[in-house]
């Protein structure tokens, strides 16, 4: 049923209730003698922003067979191909219900269409009178793989800090997996709606600081056209997303196979990290309720083509022919006495006995018997209040017997699958409340970090000729802590060397006073080691003195037209200043100030350096480095967020240009690792990937001694960081 599911998420299973629980019964409009098929997930996901996996799940079943009508029902033969097992619940005390093989004139007529008779369990219920019901349940547990609605969220940013104010940008993705390509043997739409629950204010131990709107939503973000509309609490402590924007609102249709986005919704909050322990982990966000119903099922359980009968009578015509003493005339009169439900005669039979029993002895001619089959014959007939006819008649059939003959008849029908005058099966898969019977719940956590968040990004381009790749790898800290000391990596694939090759691809670390380590100090390039991992043509190891909590900038412009808006952190909190190049050498800030590369500006008591303006920004574009100030006291120095690096290498023979989206940073110290590729057309973004066998072989080489003939670099705040172009 699951088979070929793809998506992932990580679930947790919730207790089933038992089989006192009280099944929803919904149909419009309902049938006389309505066999409803509910099932409910149990399941809890858990997302972070980044990952979700698939768990273990569960699913509670109730199959509901219900007199509808005015009229009792008789003799009920119900069909059902379980996956898993099947108990019942709850009867009429008057109804005995048993689970038997059926009599074969009902295994002998099983429409094709259902299948074989030996496909399913059948249960027989003797009667049902009306308003009365049969309950029977199912419970499938620890189901792997994925449930057919699947839910994920992405966070921008991923994980912020400790203490400080913070706005995450969430992305909300539901996608409907009732789909034949999923494994199903059917497409379903699913009607959806979400509510999102914010963590209540000044709750005890919720990682949060304990103040009124805290957390709040700060936007209500944007659907998918086409499916619905968003909106927020008067609170703003809850998210509405339904077909009309509000609560309970209207539900939104979702296609089988087809995903809906709810973009860029906004949760503004304080972390409190000494609520929890203090230690950089996860603080819950809130929860997502997702109400949604579809009319097929999850499982593989179903109910098959329903047999009962309800009020009828039979008569057989015995008659002696007035011309010919001996011979007899004998007829079967089938009529539906009943003033609710059609019937289909599937099997008449009249024959003739010379004793005082069915049994005895036939009189010499053949029985006549008419019956429909399980090849997908029609029935016989169809007669009832809702047809022309409430009567069906076989013969009369004609024999020759000296005396006088005793006549048997009998016939065997079974109330017509129609919504109106018979039967019908409904399938309502449910998830809808919040908690209860059911209960699908999206637990949304964020890595809030204690202190210091340090990031790398990798970012990859085509360089001056075929096949050359320049490099740019930032790295910075957005926390509010200085950090220690980082160290970040990157690898050099196989086919691929420095250009040039003696100058490492002439690599810079930018600003060089930041290279706590560096292999030459006297000359380009900078690095603090360069390993040989198995795989690859090089790996390179930079060591960097600690970066402060202020931040200022890296940005790559493509000309010197180009305007960018860039945020930067200072004493006083964030600023957002505009940015254009003027020209190889400078820039603007805020349209009108501007700064030669090496100058110094203060904003918001924090200075700011103009570490480089690429030579290349106006003949096909470079990128603008300005760095932020702190000062590092154990060493009585300055130093500076961010950092950069940048150097080229050029692929020859068949090289494979993804290989070269690998980066590390600190991974003993630090929660973060990006690769990111700013591609002409012709290219193709890159995967990110993070070797840590590479950090390994990096450190084991730091500690065979491979430092001992690397002089560190200290450069104290007199010195400055572009000593060396």
């Amino acid at each position: 049923m699951r088979k070929g599911l793809l998506l992932t998420i990580l679930l947790s299973s919730i207790l089933l209730l038992g089989s006192t629980a009280s099944p929803t019964v919904r149909a419009s409009p309902d049938a006389p003698l309505s066999v409803y098929q509910n099932e409910y997930i149990n399941a809890t996901v858990e997302v972070d922003g980044q990952d979700f996996r698939c768990g273990s799940w569960n699913v509670t079943g109730f199959i509901i067979v219900k007199d509808a009508s005015s009229e009792p029902v008789y003799d009920l033969w119900l069909p059902i191909k379980p996956e898993g097992r099947v108990s019942l619940s709850s009867s009429p005390a008057y109804a005995t219900v048993t689970k038997e093989d059926p009599p074969s004139w009902v295994s002998g007529t099983h429409p094709s269409a259902y299948g074989s008779a030996s496909d399913y369990e059948w249960w027989h219920i003797t009667e049902l009178h009306p308003g009365d019901s049969v309950v029977f349940d199912y419970r499938i547990t620890s189901l792997t793989g994925c449930p057919p609605l699947t839910i994920n969220e992405t966070y921008s940013p991923q994980k912020i800090v400790d203490g400080q104010s913070s706005t995450v940008s969430v992305s909300l993705t539901i996608t409907n997996g009732f789909t034949t390509a999923n494994g199903y043997a059917y497409d379903a739409d699913v009607q959806i709606k979400v509510r999102k629950i914010l963590p209540a204010d000044n709750t005890a131990g919720d990682g949060w600081k304990d103040q009124t709107g805290n957390p709040a939503f700060s936007n209500a973000g944007t659907p998918d056209t086409g499916y619905g509309s968003s909106s927020l609490s008067t609170d703003n402590k809850e998210l509405y997303w339904t077909g009309d924007g509000n609560w309970p609102g209207t539900y939104i249709t979702l296609t089988a196979g087809s995903s809906m986005t709810l973009e860029n919704f906004q949760v503004t909050g304080t972390p409190n990290l000494g609520e929890v322990g203090g230690t950089t982990q996860k603080v819950e966000m809130g929860r997502v309720y997702v109400y949604f119903k579809t009319d097929k099922p999850v499982t593989d359980t179903r109910v098959g083509y329903v047999y009962a009968m309800g009020k009828a009578s039979l008569e057989v015509k015995k008659e002696q022919d007035t011309a010919n003493p001996t011979t007899w005339h004998e007829t079967l009169v089938v009529y539906d006495t009943s003033g609710v439900f059609d019937y289909e005669v599937v099997n008449t039979t009249v024959w003739a006995t010379q004793g005082n029993t069915p049994d005895s002895a036939l009189i010499d001619t053949p029985v006549n018997s008419r019956h429909t089959d399980q090849q997908g014959d029609p029935p016989l007939s169809t007669i009832g209040p809702g047809e022309g006819s409430t009567s069906y008649t076989y013969g009369p059939f004609d024999f020759t017997y000296n005396l006088v003959p005793k006549i048997w008849a009998l016939f065997k029908a079974r109330i017509q699958r129609d919504e109106t005058h018979g039967w019908m099966n409904y399938t309502n898969t449910t998830v809808f409340e919040q908690g209860g019977l059911t209960n699908y719940t999206v637990v949304e956590k964020i890595w809030v970090v204690k202190g210091y968040l340090v990031k790398a990004r990798k970012e990859v381009r085509p360089g001056t000729t075929s096949g050359e790749f320049c490099i740019g790898i930032t790295l910075e800290n957005l926390g509010e802590w200085m950090t220690p000391y980082v160290e970040f990596y990157d690898l050099v694939p196989t086919n691929f060397v420095p250009n040039p090759v003696s100058k490492e691809g002439n690599m810079k670390f930018y600003p060089l006073s930041m290279l706590a380590q560096d292999a030459d100090p006297d000359s380009p390039p900078d690095y603090s080691l360069k390993t040989a991992p198995t795989g690859y043509s090089g790996g390179y190891v930079w060591k960097s003195y600690p970066l402060p909590e202020q931040r200022g900038f890296v940005e790559w412009f493509p000309d010197t037209s180009t305007v960018k808006t860039v945020t930067v952190k200072t004493g006083n909190g964030d600023r957002t200043w505009t940015v254009q190049v003027v020209d190889s050498d400078t820039i603007k800030v805020n349209g009108t100030a501007e700064y030669d590369e090496g100058d110094e500006f203060s904003a918001g008591s924090t200075t700011f350096l103009v570490v480089l303006v690429q030579d290349t920004v106006g003949s096909g574009g470079g990128y603008v480095v300005v760095s932020a100030k702190g000062h590092y006291d154990n060493l009585d120095m300055d130093v500076y967020n961010p950092v950069f690096v940048h150097y080229c290498v050029s692929g020859s023979g068949d090289y494979n240009l993804t290989d070269i989206f690998v980066v590390g940073v600190d991974p003993r110290n630090t929660l973060d690792v990006n690769s990111v590729l700013m591609p002409f057309a012709a290219m193709s973004m890159g995967a990110t990937s993070f070797e840590i066998w590479f950090v390994i072989a990096a450190v084991a080489a730091i500690a065979a001694g491979v430092y001992a003939e690397i002089r560190g670099r200290r450069r104290g705040p007199e010195t400055s960081p572009l000593a060396r172009p």
